[in-house]
């Protein structure tokens, strides 16, 4: 397979990642929802649940540099950026919200993906 950006592989990877949660039941309710204070890749619904996903997309195999890049200052941005999307969004108030990580990997050679689902991988972050 051809060499892609970084743009059209994180683009291709949310698509993956999105595809995924679909096939395992969940509704997509929001892709690469966007404020001031950040972004969120998706943002699906499950069994009275809102649940954030962060997805990083990889052409190399490294879990622990894939889930280091998803430290304490990315969680308190998708915190903050969760928060305002429920306060936008009140027809979710009764939904109870939970964060996860999707990690793709791009298999180079055969064009393949990979996908590894960390279910509710970080509590909510504030500066409280």
């Amino acid at each position: 397979m051809d060499k892609i950006s970084k743009q059209d592989l994180a683009r291709l990877g949310e698509n993956v990642a999105a595809s995924y949660l679909v096939s395992n039941g969940y509704s997509v309710v929001c892709k690469n929802f966007r404020v001031q204070q950040g972004e969120i890749d998706l943002i699906v619904e499950k069994n009275q649940q809102l649940i954030f996903v962060e997805v990083k997309t990889r052409s190399y195999h490294s879990m622990d540099s894939v889930l280091a890049n998803v430290n304490y200052r990315k969680q308190l941005h998708i915190s903050r950026v969760a928060q305002e999307y429920c306060r936008q969004n009140p027809q979710f108030d009764n939904y109870n919200t939970r964060f996860d990580v999707i990690i793709v990997f791009r298999d180079k050679i055969h064009g393949s993906f990979s996908v590894k689902h960390f279910i509710d991988a970080f509590l909510p972050v504030s500066e409280d």
